[in-house]
C-alpha cells in the first residue's frame, strides 16, 4: 500500500512539473469532471530521537575529600607511596599514647612479634616521632606520579597539601586519640595538612574497613598463640594485610619469609628470618606499631607460688598456697569478671572458660613456668621430632588417670586431637590446629571437604557425598595415630611448623576420655557420623557445663554468673595441689571487688588500669619486670606511693618492709597490641 501511494505522489510531481514547463496555447475549454481523490493519511516520518548517554555518576568516597589531589582531598592512592606512609610514621608520637593513655604504664612497639618470640629485637629500627623527617619524607613523596618530588613541585602535596578523614570505632577513646596525635602533628609539619577525625558505630565502622574504604585506621591482634607467625601473618598475608590492600608484589616477599619462618623448627634460625621480615616491613612502612601495654597485678602478700605466665588463661592455681597470715589459707579466692562459656576444650575460646579448663584438663606438653617459649612434659613424657619436622612422636605418660576413673591411654590423645578438628567452625579455636595438620591456608576441615564451600554451615555439609564426607574424616584420621601397645602418638603435619608445641600448650590441645565423651552424647569414633557434630554451638555442646580431666583440680560445681568451684583430685598423677579448694567468683562491680580486697575476703582480684589508682595505695612490695630476662624480679619493699606520677616512678622503693597487705607485679608487656594501618589502594 504505501507504494501505491508513492507512486501516485510520483505521477502528481511529475504532472505538475510537465505543465509548468508546457507553452501557453489558446485551447477549448474543456471542462473535466471531478475526480474525488481517497482521502489518504500519508505516513508520519518521525526522525529516530537520539538518547543522550548518561554520565555515570562518579563514586567518590567521603573519607577521601575530594577524592583528587587538589588540597582539599586525596587520590585513592595516597598511601602507595612509601614517603606519604613513612611521613604519616614519623609524625606519630607513641610517648603521648604511654604517659596519657597508659600512665606510663606501657613501652613502645619496635616490631610485630613480642617479647620472648623470634623475631623480637629491642634493637630493630622503628619509627618514632621526629617532624624534621617527616616532613623530609613528604618532600620526596610523588603523589601525582609525574616523577618530581613533592618538594620540587607546586602540584604535590607539599605546596597543594591533602586532606582525609581518619576513622575510628566509636566509644574506642584509645584510637580516638592515635587519630588526634597525628591530626595535631601533621598540622604543625604543614598546616595544608588536614586529618580529620571521624568515629563510627562498630557496624558501620566494619562494613566501611571490609570495603576497602578507610584511608588510615587502626587494627588490633590479641594472640591466639604465643608465637611470633600468629603476629607476622594477620598483618601482611592475613586479616590485616587484606584490608590494606597491599601490593601483590610486597605480600609475594612476605610470604616467603612467612613461610620459611613457620616451617624452621630451631628458634635461632626462625629468629633470623623474623629480622628479615622486621627490616623489610619498617623500609616499606607497611604500618606503625604503637605500644604494648603492661602489667600491674595485686595479690595478697599471703598468697605464694603464683606463676605469673602472660599466656596463661588467668592462673594456673596447683603451684598456689598461702601462708598462715590469710583468714582462709585452704581456699584460694578469687574475684573477677566473666562467666565461662563452653568447658569443652574443643570449643572454648574465652578467657573465662580457658581458667577452668587449664586446671581441670592438661595438653601434651605445657609451659615452663614463667617462660612463654620453653616447653616441658605434661601428659606426653618425652617427644621427638622429624629430621624434616613433619613427623611428632610422642610418648604417652602412664599411671594417669581421668576424674571419672578411666586410664588415659594413646588412643584417648588421638581421639581428641581428631574430635577438634573434625568438630572445626570458625568460632572454635580449632583453625589453629587445622593449619599445621592441612596446610597453610586451611583452617578449617571443610576445606579439604568442599573448598570452604560449607563453612560453619552444618546443613550445608551434610548435603555433600557422603563418601567424601569419609575420606575427609579418614584424612584427619591418618594424620594422627595412635599406638596403644607402644604407648605413642604419632602425628604427621603438611608441613613442618615451628609453633607445633605452642599451638598444642594451649586448651585446645586438651586430652578427654573418648569412652566419656561417647557415653555423654560426643562423637562415637567413626568416619560416618562426624559431621553431626560439625560447627556445634555451645547452647547444644554437651559438655558445655560437665568436665572429665587429669588435671590437678576438678570441677566442683559451675553456678552461671556466680562462681565456678574447683576441688583437688586426690588421684592426680603429679605433685598434687597446694590448696585444696579454689573460688573463682563472678562479681561485675569493682566497688564490691575491691571491698573484697580490703578485707581480706579476696585474695586476687581484677583490676580495671581507671581503677588502680584506688588500689595502689595497698600496695607493699612491688615485682618489677625485667626486660633482660622477661620475668619479674624479686618482690622489694614500697615505702610510699606518688599517684600524681606515672608508672614505675609513682612507687618509692625502700629496705624496709612496710605492712601494707599487697603484692603487685608490674611492667610486663601484655599479649595485645594495635598498629596503624595504611590503605595502599581505597576504594
Amino acid at each position: 500500500m504505501k507504494k501505491l501511494y508513492f507512486l501516485i505522489a510520483l505521477l502528481m510531481v511529475a504532472s505538475l512539473i510537465i505543465s509548468s514547463c508546457t507553452p501557453t496555447t489558446e485551447a477549448p475549454t474543456v471542462e473535466e469532471p471531478e475526480v474525488e481523490e481517497p482521502e489518504v493519511e500519508e505516513p508520519v516520518v518521525e526522525e529516530p530521537e537520539v538518547e543522550e548517554p548518561e554520565a555515570e555518576p562518579v563514586a567518590l568516597n567521603p573519607y577521601l575529600g575530594s577524592n583528587k589531589l587538589d588540597g582539599n582531598g586525596v587520590p585513592p592512592t595516597f598511601f602507595d607511596d612509601v614517603h606519604v606512609r613513612r611521613g604519616f610514621a614519623y609524625a606519630f608520637d607513641a610517648s603521648i599514647v604511654v604517659d596519657e593513655v597508659y600512665m606510663g604504664e606501657a613501652v613502645q612497639s619496635k616490631v610485630l612479634s613480642l617479647p620472648g618470640m623470634p623475631g623480637y629485637d629491642p634493637d630493630a629500627p622503628f619509627y618514632s616521632f621526629d617532624p624534621e623527617k617527616a616532613a623530609e619524607e613528604f618532600k620526596l613523596a610523588d603523589v601525582d606520579k609525574d616523577g618530581i618530588p613533592a618538594g620540587e613541585d607546586p602540584d604535590d602535596i607539599w605546596e597543594m597539601g591533602f586532606r582525609l578523614q581518619m576513622l575510628y570505632n566509636s566509644g574506642n577513646t584509645t584510637r580516638q586519640i592515635y587519630a588526634e596525635i597525628l591530626q595535631a602533628n601533621l598540622a604543625e609539619i604543614n598546616e595544608k595538612f588536614v586529618v580529620e577525625v571521624l568515629g563510627l558505630p562498630w557496624p558501620a565502622y566494619l562494613t566501611a574497613q571490609r570495603a576497602y574504604k578507610i584511608p588510615i585506621m587502626t587494627g588490633g591482634w590479641l594472640e591466639d598463640i604465643h608465637d611470633a607467625h600468629n603476629w607476622y601473618q594477620p598483618y601482611t598475608t592475613g586479616t590485616y594485610g587484606a584490608r590494606q590492600q597491599l601490593p601483590e608484589d610486597l605480600k609475594a616477599q612476605f610470604k616467603v619469609l612467612l613461610d620459611e619462618g613457620v616451617s624452621l623448627v630451631d628458634p635461632e634460625a626462625r629468629h633470623e628470618v623474623y629480622q628479615e621480615f622486621n627490616q623489610l616491613y619498617f623500609d616499606e612502612s607497611v604500618g606503625v606499631p604503637v605500644v604494648l601495654a603492661t602489667s600491674h597485678g595485686y595479690e595478697q602478700k599471703w598468697v605464694e607460688g603464683r606463676v605469673l605466665n602472660p599466656i596463661f588463661s588467668a592462673d594456673v592455681y596447683k603451684t598456689i598456697y598461702e601462708t598462715e597470715e590469710s583468714p582462709d589459707p585452704g581456699t584460694i579466692t578469687v574475684a573477677s569478671i566473666g562467666d565461662p562459656l563452653v568447658l569443652d576444650p574443643a570449643a572454648c575460646y574465652d578467657t573465662a572458660s580457658g581458667e577452668v579448663l587449664q586446671n581441670v584438663y592438661e595438653t601434651l606438653v605445657f609451659y615452663d613456668g614463667i617462660r612463654t617459649d620453653q616447653f616441658v612434659p605434661q601428659l606426653a613424657e618425652s617427644w621427638e621430632v622429624s629430621d624434616d619436622g613433619t613427623v611428632w612422636t610422642f610418648n604417652i605418660r602412664e599411671g594417669v588417670t581421668f576424674h571419672e576413673g578411666g586410664d588415659l591411654t594413646p588412643s584417648d590423645v588421638a581421639y581428641s586431637f581428631q574430635r577438634g578438628l573434625l568438630q572445626g567452625g570458625y568460632s572454635t579455636p580449632q583453625w589453629l590446629l587445622a593449619e599445621p595438620f592441612l596446610g597453610v591456608g586451611v583452617d578449617d576441615i571443610t576445606g579439604i571437604v568442599d573448598d570452604f564451600a560449607s563453612a560453619d554451615d552444618r546443613e550445608s555439609l551434610m548435603a555433600n557425598d557422603p563418601q567424601v564426607l569419609i575420606d575427609a574424616c579418614e584424612t584427619v584420621k591418618s594424620k594422627i595415630v595412635a599406638d596403644d601397645e607402644a604407648g605413642t602418638v604419632t602425628m604427621t603435619l603438611a608441613q613442618p611448623w615451628g609453633p607445633f608445641l605452642a599451638t598444642i600448650a594451649n586448651n585446645w590441645g586438651a586430652v578427654m576420655d573418648m569412652e566419656w565423651v561417647v557415653e555423654n552424647g560426643g562423637w562415637d569414633g567413626t568416619c560416618e557420623t562426624w559431621q553431626n557434630y560439625y560447627s556445634m554451638a555451645d547452647a547444644d555442646n554437651p559438655f558445655r557445663a560437665i568436665t572429665n580431666g587429669t588435671g590437678a583440680y576438678e570441677l566442683d560445681h559451675w553456678t552461671p554468673d556466680q562462681e565456678v568451684i574447683l576441688t583437688a583430685f586426690e588421684g592426680y598423677w603429679g605433685e598434687p595441689a597446694l590448696t585444696e579448694r579454689v573460688a573463682l567468683l563472678n562479681i561485675s562491680e569493682f566497688g564490691t571487688r575491691f571491698a573484697m580486697l580490703q578485707a581480706g575476703d579476696a585474695d586476687i582480684i581484677y583490676v580495671p588500669a581507671e581503677n588502680r589508682a584506688a588500689v595502689d595505695p595497698m600496695v607493699g612490695e612491688i615485682a618489677i619486670y625485667n626486660p633482660e630476662t622477661n620475668a619479674y624480679d624479686d618482690p622489694v619493699p614500697v615505702c610510699s606511693i606518688d599517684t600524681t606520677r606515672l608508672g614505675i616512678d609513682r612507687f618509692e622503693i625502700c629496705d624496709e618492709p612496710n605492712d601494707q597487705p599487697l603484692t603487685l607485679y608490674f611492667g610486663r608487656p601484655g599479649l595485645s597490641q594495635d598498629v596503624i594501618l595504611f590503605n595502599f589502594n581505597i576504594q
